[in-house]
């Protein structure tokens, strides 16, 4: 009886240790960590949090906008305007456009010295959902689309999303989350600073910038209260 009893244990341990085993497999290796608040005025908050178990920081910001979708994402579709409101930028140019949805976008960081210049090559996706009119633009990654420019530190990792809810008041709630790696040497903590300036900063001109694009029209953006 003793013997039978041992082999039911040992058999019931093996089935938990496997249980175990599988739950582990199936986990994410990283927990998403809390966001934490790190600017807020009456329109704008900026939030952290860390970065796949890394050093680095994931900045949210949400920004209050008086404008429509439509000029929204007119402003975001101008490359060429790109320098003259997003935080540091040194320009912008598509490399390629695939219809409306999908563009591949090359950009210029110009960093504060003594740092060398960055640049990045990204593809946006963008999206429009038909019954709430949300808009998500993805940012992703794409560095070897393009050639690496002498002088310029080709940034190796960098990602998010834009999103646009439109508001019943003719507002757009826009969220701007990205994360990345700026590549060569820096210090984390600067890296970390730069990223939350960068989304504050950008938010901020966004207001001022959107105004230029007022009246702006696409078929294939719909307002809120379009019956399309």
């Amino acid at each position: 009886m003793a013997v039978q009893l041992m082999d039911k244990l040992n058999r019931g341990l093996h089935v938990i240790c496997f249980v175990v085993m599988v739950a582990l497999a199936s986990a994410p290796l990283f927990a998403a960590s809390e966001w934490q608040l790190v600017h807020s005025s009456d329109r704008l908050t900026v939030e952290r949090r860390d970065y796949k178990g890394s050093d680095l920081d994931e900045i949210r910001g949400v920004l209050r906008l008086d404008a429509s979708l439509n000029a929204v994402m007119a402003l975001l579709k101008d490359a060429s305007f790109n320098e003259q409101w997003v935080y540091r930028s040194g320009g912008a140019r598509v490399l390629q456009e695939m219809g409306y949805p999908e563009a591949y976008v090359y950009g210029i960081v110009d960093a504060p010295f003594p740092m060398v210049d960055r640049d990045t090559v990204v593809r946006f996706d963008f999206k429009q959902d038909p019954v709430t009119r949300e808009i998500t633009i993805g940012i992703i990654n794409f560095p070897q689309f393009a050639p690496e420019a002498d002088g310029l530190v080709r940034v190796p990792d960098f990602g998010g999303f834009w999103h646009l809810r439109p508001l019943t008041d003719q507002g757009v709630m826009v969220t701007y989350q990205v994360y990345g790696d700026p590549g060569g040497w820096i210090p984390v903590w600067m890296a970390n600073r730069a990223a939350v300036l960068s989304v504050q900063n950008t938010l901020e001109n966004m207001q001022a910038a959107v105004v230029n694009y007022e009246g702006s029209q696409s078929r294939y953006v719909k307002e809120l209260d379009s019956a399309e």
